[in-house]
Formats: C-alpha cells, structure tokens, sequence
C-alpha cells in the first residue's frame, strides 16, 4: 500500500505544472472578489496595427500591472477559462479619468480590492482587476 502511495505522489508531482511547483502554490484563488499585495508599476506594449512593435509604427499601449509576490493561483469554476498557474502580473483596469490620481502610487508596495476577470482583448489574455481600490502597505 506504501508503495502505491509513493508512485501516485511521485506521478502527481510529475504532471503538476513546474511553475506551480517551483512557486509553492498550494491554493487557487477564483475569479470574483479579491485582496492582493504587490508593487504597482507601469509597462508599455506594442498596439495596433501589428502588436508586434512600438518602434516599427506599433501604437503604444501603456498599462499598470500589481507585480505579485508570491505569485497566484486563478480557477474559473464555471470552466470559461483556462487555470492561471503562478500568474506574477495582474492588469490593473482604472476608468481613464483615474490615472492620475493614482499615479503616486507608481512604483510602491501597494494592497489592491477589486474583481478579478479575465482579459477580454483579442491580443491580451491577462488576469485583471476591475474597480480597484488602493490602499499603501
């Protein structure tokens, strides 16, 4: 009986994804309600037209992520998306009027409340927090 229950560990450590592994994630959060602790910071990707480049036309997309650590596990138990395994960004999403409030807090430890959904944009597929609320740690 040991001896099945070391090969059925061993074989569930081998099909668990490494990235779970290596970060230690022992729970998933799901998508909805959630509090996260990270530092908030702003990054500049490539647009339309080809989304492949700011400096060969590409129009740019500025967006501020909550950096994680440790990173996060996300379930969607309706089954709609994928799992996140070790996700250690997460799109902040802020009416554009709000931007400029917030923006000292660029750059520091910070504790968001918001809702947690899935990226909807044809060319991003990240986790995002809507309607998020700051507060400094």
């Amino acid at each position: 009986m040991r001896r099945h229950l070391i090969i059925i560990a061993a074989l569930a450590a081998l099909t668990a994804p490494p990235a779970v592994l290596a970060a230690g994630v022992t729970s998933c959060l799901d998508y909805g309600p959630v509090v996260l602790d990270g530092r908030l910071v702003r990054q500049t990707y490539a647009g339309p037209p080809d989304y492949e480049s700011v400096t060969k036309g590409d129009a740019p997309i500025v967006i501020w992520l909550l950096q994680l650590d440790p990173s996060v596990c996300v379930v969607d138990p309706a089954g709609r998306h994928p799992k996140e395994y070790a996700a250690r960004e997460i799109q902040i999403e802020l009416p554009p009027d709000e931007y400029a409030r917030y923006r000292h807090l660029l750059g520091e430890k910070i504790t968001v409340s918001g809702t947690l959904i899935r990226g909807g944009a044809k060319h991003d597929k990240r986790l995002v927090i809507a309607a998020p609320r700051f507060s400094r740690l």
